[in-house]
């Protein structure tokens, strides 16, 4: 395990596929800004490659995230079952207040109870993502 220390303006983004429950896990520390596009639209490109998989991102040790990063989520959470894990910060918290979209995630308060809302909904079929608000 890498166990350097990042300056906390730089993003540190971390991916894995787990087989059980199945899931596509990205954890992304630090903080977010327009450098990082290209790496963030790469990773997400290969999360999103398969649909069927539910998305896990984790957000708790982000301290700052740009638009981009909320685009992307958003974006994501139309093509695959998304789950966030938090705590949000302060600043992405506010983000989402005002963009209007802060209903439009689950967020989950560890990456334990992520992973036992992909399982739950696995074995109830649950595998559709949430109309956003207002559409039903």
């Amino acid at each position: 395990m890498d166990h350097r220390t990042d300056p906390p303006d730089q993003l540190t983004l971390i991916e894995a596929s787990i087989p059980v429950p199945p899931a596509w896990i990205l954890l992304l520390r630090g903080a977010v800004n327009g450098c990082d596009e290209e790496e963030l639209r790469a990773v997400f490109a290969r999360a999103l490659a398969h649909p069927r998989v539910p998305l896990i991102v984790d957000l708790g040790s982000l301290e700052h995230a740009d638009a981009f990063l909320l685009g992307l989520l958003l974006a994501a959470r139309t093509r695959t079952r998304l789950h966030l894990v938090g705590p949000l910060s302060r600043s992405f918290k506010h983000r989402l207040d005002v963009t209007g979209t802060p209903d439009f995630f689950r967020v989950h308060a560890t990456l334990t109870d992520a992973l036992a809302a992909v399982t739950a909904a696995d074995a109830g079929g649950g595998g559709t993502t949430p109309p956003l608000p207002g559409q039903g």
